[in-house]
């Protein structure tokens, strides 16, 4: 039995950029990968080329944030202890920047764009 193709239904792209391919990536990281790619499709890039600001809750601020916390972790497993402190601080003035940062990214992200 062959199938036959639906007439009279409209065709909708799946993505709003264009044209796609093929890419190999891990298979751990595939979810992630689509994840990142469909909030750029649909939230970064509107239809007339131009950056959309971000918005509390927006995928890339969560990645962000999360990026920073995982930075965070690092450093900690990392960090010597010295006659200051045995354990990393981030509260100090070292990571004030940082701190900043990281709060823009969670208050105000449309300041970015």
């Amino acid at each position: 039995m062959s199938k036959k193709a639906r007439v009279g239904i409209p065709w909708q792209p799946g993505w709003n950029s264009g044209k796609t391919t093929s890419i190999r990536v891990p298979i751990a990281l595939k979810d992630d990968i689509l994840a990142y790619a469909r909030a750029v499709d649909s939230k970064v890039i509107n239809d007339h080329g131009q950056q959309i600001p971000l918005l509390p809750g927006d995928f890339l601020q969560e990645f962000t944030i999360g990026l920073i916390e995982r930075y965070i972790e690092y450093k900690r497993t990392i960090y010597h202890p010295n006659q200051n402190s045995r354990v990393l601080d981030v509260s100090t003035r070292p990571w004030d920047e940082l701190r900043r940062f990281q709060k823009l990214i969670a208050d105000s992200p449309e300041l970015l764009s």
